[in-house]
């Protein structure tokens, strides 16, 4: 089971392997930053977190019928806050520290299919902010040299992400299916063998 879960996990998160920051944001330590998702807020918006090779999810909102914006899920509800802005959502980060240097972005879930905004990597000061764009860090922690370029969709050079996102759904789907064949078949066999 435990490798059954570890296949899932790498499925699932393989194709952000390869989304990087867009855009570098300068904070300060100890203040507010908030960071706004440029995605229909019409859906439920989910905030991820990837520093040092590691993904985090942070938060979920979805819209009410009001029109106000409700937080669903918030892995830390005195750290983030989900806000709504002139039609826009928006994550608060409180009181900033070192462990918030990192790069976040927003998608959006629409029948089983997810879209990513353009990413936000925070940074303290100017030095920080050369290291940074000299050594965009991918999901898996490795450094790559280089710019970050991307296509005119907006999406970096090679298989669009929407694409990514698809396989590995896709592939997600056909784990789960083969997995529920299994089960069945088991249960199929062990009542076969007992009524024998």
């Amino acid at each position: 089971m435990g490798v059954l879960l570890t296949a899932i996990t790498i499925l699932l998160v393989s194709p952000l392997k390869h989304l990087e920051a867009v855009e570098l944001k300068e904070v300060k330590l100890g203040e507010t930053v908030a960071l706004m998702c440029n995605l229909s807020v019409y859906f439920e918006i989910h905030w991820l977190k990837i520093s040092e090779g590691r993904l985090m999810a942070l938060m979920v909102t979805s819209l009410k019928h009001t029109g106000e914006l409700s937080v669903v899920w918030n892995y830390n509800e005195t750290h983030f806050e989900g806000f709504m802005e002139m039609q826009t959502t928006g994550l608060r980060i409180l009181h900033v520290s070192t462990s918030d240097l990192a790069t976040y972005y927003c998608a959006t879930s629409y029948q089983k299919r997810l879209d990513f905004d353009k990413g936000v990597q925070l940074y303290t000061n100017q030095q920080d902010k050369q290291k940074t764009s000299d050594h965009v860090q991918d999901l898996s922690g490795r450094e790559k040299k280089g710019e970050n370029k991307t296509d005119e969709s907006g999406g970096l050079n090679g298989p669009s992400l929407h694409y990514q996102v698809f396989a590995a759904v896709l592939c997600f789907g056909l784990l789960v299916m083969l997995l529920a064949v299994s089960v069945v078949h088991i249960k199929t066999k062990n009542i076969y063998n007992t009524e024998i």
